[in-house]
């Protein structure tokens, strides 16, 4: 008999299917379904016993160290068996409704490639079929297309606005199609930016000067206006005899005018 993989608490039906089907096949499973004195099997209680003794150490021996511990005070394999089914068959009833639950909340993140995302969610519709709850291709089609992300928006109305039926394969070569683009998209932006970044960055180189064409200071620009007060000849004072005064000034024109008249009246 083919040793199964431990079970350590998780996935109990697949474990207890695979279980019961190597059991079935070595034709010992009969030992969990009555005790020896109710079964119907023709065998002898030395068979029993040797049987009975069989299959507890192999269902012991196909659960981890922490379980086969626990179960390892009950004396018979069934007593294992039934305990397993009490134990881990409600707990698996209470997990389909988290699956429900968790496919219901699957959101896809615009920070990822969807495609292996699409993946996860696949994944995630098997279990849902292992334990009896049925999603079919077109509900799986509907839902990935009705989760993608807000920066699929006009991939999705494309995707809605085709009239026949999508397959899950056909999705997902145009998902896969799309994610290809973006990327590439995304690493055109990537560079445009950092060209751009670079050139901000980098400072400006100027043409070297010799020594010869250094620039030198600008020159004060020569007063085009001088003060009147210092370029003002100074003459002598008509009236009080100092040099400097206006009146000076005056005084030398009326002197002028008086002797052109003198020398009028003279001719």
């Amino acid at each position: 008999m083919v040793k199964l993989q431990l079970f350590g608490g998780s996935e109990y039906n697949a474990w207890r299917r695979k279980t019961q089907f190597g059991l079935k096949f070595n034709m010992i499973f009969y030992i969990v379904l009555s005790t020896f004195s109710d079964t119907t099997e023709d065998v002898s209680e030395y068979q029993w016993l040797s049987d009975e003794d069989y299959y507890r150490d192999y269902l012991l021996n196909c659960l981890s160290d922490r379980l086969a511990e626990t179960y390892s005070k009950f004396k018979t394999a069934k007593e294992i068996w039934d305990n397993l089914d009490t134990q881990f068959r409600k707990e698996e009833e209470l997990s389909k409704s988290h699956l429900v639950d968790k496919f219901l909340d699957f959101k896809f993140r615009e920070d990822m490639e969807i495609t292996p995302q699409v993946t996860d969610l696949e994944n995630m519709r098997s279990k849902m079929n292992n334990e009896n709850i049925g999603v079919t291709d077109i509900f799986l089609v509907g839902a990935i297309i009705y989760k993608l992300p807000v920066t699929w928006h006009s991939f999705k109305t494309e995707m809605y606005r085709k009239k026949e039926q999508m397959g899950l394969d056909e999705l997902k070569r145009y998902i896969h199609i799309e994610d290809e683009n973006l990327a590439r998209n995304n690493l055109e932006l990537v560079k445009q930016q950092q060209s751009v970044a670079n050139a901000v960055t980098q400072p400006k180189k100027f043409p070297k000067q010799s020594k010869s064409h250094k620039s030198e200071p600008p020159k004060l620009e020569a007063k085009k206006t001088i003060d009147k007060k210092k370029t003002k000849k100074k003459t002598k004072c008509y009236n009080c005899g100092k040099w400097g005064h206006l009146a000076a000034v005056v005084g030398y024109l009326r002197s002028l005018v008086l002797t052109h008249y003198i020398r009028k009246l003279t001719c």
